[in-house]
């Protein structure tokens, strides 16, 4: 009996699955009643040997809230967890599989690194996600010749891929409104075919008022992408962008403030222009340009090279009420980032792929942030006082080849590969800024004196990262796979802004900037291994994964005496930590129209040995890292009536500490969220006419979102502040393509 099945439907089935589904797929009609839509469409992803999870453009809006936002989007996916002060992906947090992401620079673009360090979780809202095909999350071990970040693969790697220039000339024009003043004007213009030559433009415009106290954000975008074969020959793809953020940034509480929710929910900022929590001295104003080429060079009917070299600048600076409340501080970045991943693809025979590359990056500072300015409000205005930190702007450099084999012999499939890292940092070259009256950095840089305790030598770490994964099928509805790979992380290099914040008490001691980089200054290598069953019947899923980490030289923040009563949160990476767990994804369509799902995520992760710092030995041992949950829950249905969807979705996560000695306790929370989608092909004129209402924090739950804790290697927080999720919030859009 021939069914048709509509791939709306199956939106949330597919997603959980960790598979691939899509609303824009053509109506499918199947004949046999063992083969469904599930099974079509989820074979590629279910043969891997490694931990993957694919959404595409239709799931991305449906998921984002039409945020814009990376992390939002992949927010339904199991382990991870995504949390922002607002409905529209301003600084917002990551953490996956239990590690602080946000500002690891985790994401990827067509295979290659986006900035990271401070500024890294700006790249979240960097990309219009119109303009994205899919994205595809790795968590646990990684294949050598996937992820290249330069802050490291761990805990996963987040990759974007941009939706090609279409074939055929088309307009697409996207307009969304929302809660507090909220809009969203996106138009892409693709060229079609003009001599093999295809080319798309696009831009957009957003806003929004803050929920609470003064303040907004405005994000402008633009894109260029062109793309051309030459002959079968070569394949060439070149995408240019830009973006411009601006936004006011949301008061952090304190643990005593967050205690009390309703009490302090609306506690903002203020507008007092003489005080530094003035709303306009706290805010981030940050630019983008990237330029993403791409040669794929057919050498062979079995072989090709693929040369993808990139650059980023990013230019900006923020402006935020520092540890001291007597000064706002001012934080430069001029940041630029170049490299190229190659790699040379041999398909030795029917079954055996060779691959082999290189990979080279170089990259500005941050991390850690090059310049910090004080400034002092007064008479209405900021008036510059002192440098907090003023340094020479060094290179990172990483140099790292890789090989892979993946063999296909009959229901087995092997995956194996090495990655060799050496990691260069930059020297710290502090300068001793004392009478120094310029706010100018080329000026002071001129003026000012090497310090001897703000320098510290180069280093240069290596790492051999090996990876070996297998997956066998047993049946058409049955596969298992496992895998083992080394990870690594950047070292924590917050160690020496946090030196120079308290560079006075360090100095009195005879205490230099050298010698705890020697001791504290290293890189955080993991050790993952994953073991996982695959169930894909007609109408059932189930997936579930075990998960087990050892990690080495895990970053860690401590409080430590500085003098005068005084505690400094300084940062190491001498700690061990564990993290073992499982996720579980699993569906059930009991008839076509509907689709029920679930996930479940448990991740116990913890140090393994006592925190020491400085002679100061801190009673860790067992306790779960700061800010990881060990349970979260999500689970929702997809009920589709005709050409109208109805996605409820929901999501639970446990409780959570603020600080290395589990004082601070954050209580769970559930939060439900809902999506109304219609869709209507050949309207009037138009090939496809979409609207979309999304309810966000549907119970207008009052609750802690983000915990800005210093527990991370990129954390730039001195103390742990607490951030309110966002109220009730609606955003409606309409898609119109043409």
């Amino acid at each position: 009996m021939k069914r048709k099945f509509i791939s709306v439907a199956v939106l949330w089935c597919l997603l959980l699955a960790q598979k691939t589904y899509g609303v824009e797929l053509p109506s499918i009609t199947v004949s046999a009643p063992k083969k469904t839509l599930i099974n079509q469409y989820t074979k590629t992803l279910d043969s891997q040997t490694q931990n993957q999870y694919n959404l595409d453009s239709s799931a991305i809006k449906t998921f984002s809230n039409t945020s814009n936002s990376v992390f939002n989007a992949i927010n339904m996916i199991p382990s991870v967890n995504a949390q922002g002060p607002d409905a529209y992906g301003n600084d917002e947090t990551l953490r996956l599989r239990g590690i602080d992401s946000t500002k690891a620079g985790i994401i990827n673009i067509n295979g290659v690194p986006t900035p990271n360090g401070p500024t890294g979780s700006l790249t979240a809202n960097v990309f219009d996600l119109e303009n994205i095909e899919n994205i595809n999350v790795y968590d646990g071990a990684i294949k050598p010749n996937i992820g290249f970040n330069s802050f490291g693969d761990f805990p996963g790697i987040i990759d974007l891929s941009i939706k090609k220039p279409s074939d055929k000339f088309g307009i697409t024009l996207n307009q969304s409104f929302g809660s507090f003043d909220y809009s969203k004007s996106f138009v892409r213009l693709d060229s079609g075919d003009i001599n093999g030559f295809r080319a798309f433009a696009s831009s957009s415009l957003a806003y929004a008022n803050k929920w609470k106290g003064n303040g907004n954000f405005v994000r402008k975008n633009a894109m260029f992408g062109l793309t051309k074969n030459f002959d079968n020959f070569v394949d060439f793809a070149l995408y240019l962008g830009y973006n411009s953020d601006f936004h006011n940034n949301y008061y952090g509480l304190n643990y005593n403030q967050a205690s009390n929710i309703n009490k302090n929910y609306a506690l903002d900022y203020n507008n007092n222009p003489n005080s530094t929590s003035y709303y306009d001295y706290n805010k981030v104003n940050s630019r983008n340009y990237f330029v993403l080429p791409t040669f794929t060079i057919n050498t062979s009917d079995s072989s090709k090279l693929v040369l993808k070299p990139y650059y980023w600048s990013v230019e900006g600076n923020s402006y935020y009420t520092g540890n001291n409340p007597k000064f706002v501080q001012k934080f430069l970045y001029n940041s630029n980032i170049f490299g190229i991943v190659s790699n040379f693809d041999w398909k030795i025979a029917k079954n055996y792929t060779f691959t082999v590359g290189y990979w080279f990056n170089k990259q500005q500072m941050p991390g850690p942030p090059y310049a910090i300015e004080n400034f002092i409000p007064k008479n209405g205005s900021l008036q510059f006082s002192n440098w907090a930190i003023l340094a020479d702007h060094g290179y990172h450099t990483i140099n790292s080849p890789f090989v892979n084999v993946e063999a296909n012999i009959g229901k087995l499939k092997v995956d194996a590969g090495l990655k060799y890292l050496m990691y260069k940092t930059s020297a710290i070259n502090g300068y001793n800024t004392n009478g120094i009256s310029t706010s100018n950095v080329d000026e002071a840089l001129n003026l000012a004196k090497p310090d001897p305790f703000e320098t510290a030598n180069s280093k240069i770490f290596r790492n051999y990262l090996p990876y070996v994964g297998i997956n066998y099928q047993l049946s058409n509805y049955v596969n298992l796979f496992g895998n083992y790979g080394r990870s690594f992380q950047a070292p924590n290099f917050n160690l020496w802004p946090s030196y120079a914040s308290n560079k006075q008490a360090f100095e009195s001691k005879g205490i230099t900037l050298q010698s705890l980089w020697d001791k504290y200054f290293k890189m955080t290598t993991a050790d993952n291994f994953d073991l996982g069953l695959r169930y894909n019947n007609e109408n059932l899923f189930f997936y579930p994964t075990l998960f087990y980490s050892t990690i080495k030289n895990i970053g860690t923040y401590a409080p430590i005496n500085v003098g005068n009563g005084q505690i400094a949160e300084m940062p190491s990476n001498t700690a061990k930590a564990k993290s073992y767990g499982i996720e579980i994804s699993a569906g059930y369509t009991p008839f076509k129209d509907l689709l029920l799902f679930a996930s479940y995520s448990y991740n116990r992760f913890y140090y393994t040995e006592n925190v020491s710092f400085m002679n100061n030995f801190y009673d860790v041992k067992g306790k779960q890292i700061v800010n990881v949950p060990k349970n979260i829950i999500k689970a929702g249905f997809t009920y589709k009536y005709n050409t109208v969807s109805i996605t409820p979705y929901f999501s639970y996560i446990g409780k959570r500490y603020g600080n290395l000695l589990h004082t601070q306790l954050v209580p769970s929370v559930f939060l439900a969220n809902l999506n109304i989608g219609y869709t209507q092909k050949n309207l009037w004129k138009f090939k496809d006419v979409n609207f979309s209402l999304d309810f966000i924090n549907l119970f207008n739950k009052r609750y802690i979102s983000t915990i800005n804790s210093p527990d991370s290697n990129f954390s730039m927080y001195g103390q742990t502040t607490y951030q309110v999720g966002a109220p009730f919030s609606v955003v409606g859009s309409v898609s119109i393509k043409f």
